[in-house]
């Protein structure tokens, strides 16, 4: 908050939050999460259930990764159907997201930039490319899978997820306090 290198990540939702800080959204995420296995598991339980042309074709940067969870969130809301195991796959990927990212629970805050930076998930090349970083990908996903948003950062600006289906940006200086002139993020409930 009001240094650099800071990322804070404030829930005013009423479920617990899931977020990832990266780089950029190309970014490798073999270099980004070391325990990559989790998430192969549930793309390829997401791949064995549809075939919509939506779906990346393999799980290799950080953007591959929304344009799963993407699929996933519509799953989960109902909003698209494709066969009577969808919603079991898209939860098998929402879980291991959830295992791999950082946790905030609602009324929590946490820096997301450190805990990316120190977490056990990055690997030493990760870890290096974040240090010197001026703006930061953001990810996050609701505790139910059916809400995503991900968009760049400055790597000192600070944003609370709320029950309006908004991410806000909060007032420089502060944790809890929404500026939504400074910036805001749709989201939505998938559709």
């Amino acid at each position: 908050m009001g240094t650099s290198q800071s990322v804070y990540m404030a829930n005013a939702s009423d479920q617990d939050i899931y977020v990832i800080a990266s780089l950029n959204p190309d970014w490798a995420i073999a270099d980004f999460i070391t325990d990559i296995g989790l998430l192969l598991v549930g793309v390829e339980e997401l791949k064995a259930v549809t075939t919509t042309a939506e779906l990346p074709e393999a799980l290799v940067t950080i953007r591959d990764l929304y344009n799963f969870l993407k699929i996933s969130a519509q799953l989960l809301s109902g909003t698209l159907s494709v066969g009577s195991r969808s919603a079991e796959a898209a939860l098998a990927l929402v879980e291991a997201f959830k295992k791999t990212s950082i946790p905030i629970a609602s009324g929590d805050f946490k820096n997301v930039h450190d805990e990316g930076v120190l977490g056990i998930y990055l690997s030493a090349d990760g870890i290096g490319g974040l240090l010197g970083a001026s703006t930061v990908s953001v990810m996050v996903l609701s505790g139910d899978g059916k809400q995503l948003a991900m968009w760049n950062s400055n790597s000192d600006h600070s944003w609370i997820a709320t029950n309006e289906q908004k991410i806000v940006r909060s007032k420089y200086g502060s944790i809890w306090q929404q500026d939504p002139d400074a910036g805001v993020q749709n989201w939505p409930i998938s559709g």
